[in-house]
């Protein structure tokens, strides 16, 4: 159910209470089965439908998801595709209708989707305006009042009067982006579109968004482009497989994000690393993440020293092995690769034996995000190849937080610099 109350608490701007979203990926019986639930509403008897209650073909888009949204609030709503995000700001919006569960909606919804989609191309931008307007529920006099606001912001006003037909693509997004932007509904829905016009306009945007939240306006922000996030928000909900996986602050979310980007490729269909078999009686065994101090550990900041203990197993003798470990992060790909046999360490293994070899990080670089090693075991040559494995030794970092501001630290690595002024 979607409804807009008058809330007593009047901070809360969305609550999203226990939803759940069914689809069906066969069309005929996707069919047979909304004329199935249209005529069970018209009895009375609801949709409440979860996970128990899926007919076959069917799956949960967005299960069990449960957060709540307050004035002020700009939340990055992140996950991979498929992973529930859209599903989820469409029943916020009021497309479609959730199966099960409840969104409470205090005030107006203002939505940034697909910018320039909904244009009439043979009428004018300054028609164009009223028409989005009033699709937002905002009346003529406010937006006669917001006009020369919306027009100014889009830096449209040479063409304000002409077809939208004549507008450049950039032109619509940055028109559409004003309206949503300018028009100050209590909840700004924005999907996917932070890469608006140029340089200039898209600073412009990032600032206006922050001065809106600061106004008290929610805003919910769709986007794969985490490094922006924090150009205006605080707080992120992650979506996997359709669920909630994360519900906190920012950094820890953007992290949890990028490692749901990688899982498909760091792992097997059981959850296992991927590993190709080894046909020589030599392969890659336990990898271990540990700190300084040799304990175990996931979570690691910049600058820290992290170690990577690699068990070589083999069940015959062999001579002059070489391990090459390569850092990889599942957004920016490969960081770096390295080798034994660049430092000249060679290492030999015994009949029914293992080995240990240690791989250390003095005072890593690495900034926030979530990162892994495919390993490779070779012999004394390149072409005597042994085993290998993939998105093994997985681990994050977890601060300081970063800037995209232009007044901090921002990218893949903290590099060591020094300013001057002459």
């Amino acid at each position: 159910m979607i409804h807009s109350v008058t809330s007593n608490d009047d901070d809360l701007i969305l609550d999203v209470d226990h939803v759940w979203k069914i689809y069906c990926r066969n069309l005929k019986r996707s069919l047979r089965y909304g004329v199935q639930d249209l005529g069970r509403e018209i009895l009375g008897k609801g949709r409440d439908r979860t996970q128990s209650q899926l007919r076959p073909g069917e799956f949960c888009a967005v299960k069990d998801a449960h957060f709540q949204v307050r004035s002020g609030e700009c939340v990055g709503m992140l996950g991979p595709n498929g992973a529930g995000k859209s599903s989820m700001l469409k029943m916020i919006n009021g497309l479609i209708k959730p199966d099960s569960g409840s969104i409470t909606i205090r005030g107006s919804i203002g939505a940034m989707i697909e910018l320039g989609t909904g244009f009439n191309p043979v009428l004018s931008g300054r028609e164009n305006i009223y028409i989005n307007g009033s699709i937002l529920g905002i009346s003529k006099s406010e937006i006669d009042a917001k006009f020369e606001e919306v027009v100014e912001f889009a830096e449209l006003g040479h063409v304000i009067d002409s077809p939208i037909m004549t507008y450049s693509s950039g032109m619509k997004m940055r028109l559409g982006f004003s309206i949503g932007a300018n028009l100050r509904p209590k909840l700004l829905l924005i999907d996917e579109v932070l890469a608006v016009g140029d340089v200039g306009f898209r600073m412009k945007c990032f600032a206006h968004l922050r001065k809106l939240v600061e106004d008290g306006v929610c805003i919910i922000l769709v986007t794969h482009a985490v490094g922006m996030l924090n150009r205006v928000a605080t707080r992120s909900i992650v979506f996997d497989r359709g669920s909630v996986i994360h519900d906190g602050d920012l950094e820890t979310g953007c992290v949890v994000y990028e490692e749901t980007m990688g899982a498909s490729d760091r792992v097997g269909s059981k959850g296992t690393p991927q590993a190709q078999s080894s046909t020589t009686g030599l392969s890659i065994g336990s990898v271990e993440v540990v700190d300084d101090h040799g304990n175990a550990n996931k979570e690691f900041e910049t600058g820290q020293d992290v170690v990577i203990r690699v068990e070589v197993k083999s069940e015959r003798a062999a001579a002059d092995l070489n391990l090459i470990a390569a850092l990889w992060s599942p957004v920016h790909g490969r960081i770096a690769s390295m080798s034994t046999a660049s430092q000249n360490v060679t290492f030999d293994a015994g009949v029914d034996s293992s080995v240990m070899v240690t791989l250390k990080f003095k005072n890593l670089p690495l900034l926030l995000g979530a990162y892994h090693f495919n390993l490779s075991l070779y012999g004394p040559v390149s072409t005597e190849f042994h085993h290998r494995v993939l998105g093994i030794g997985n681990f994050r970092i977890v601060g300081p937080p970063t800037c995209s501001l232009g007044r901090g630290i921002n990218g893949i690595v903290k590099l060591d610099h020094q300013w001057e002024i002459e």
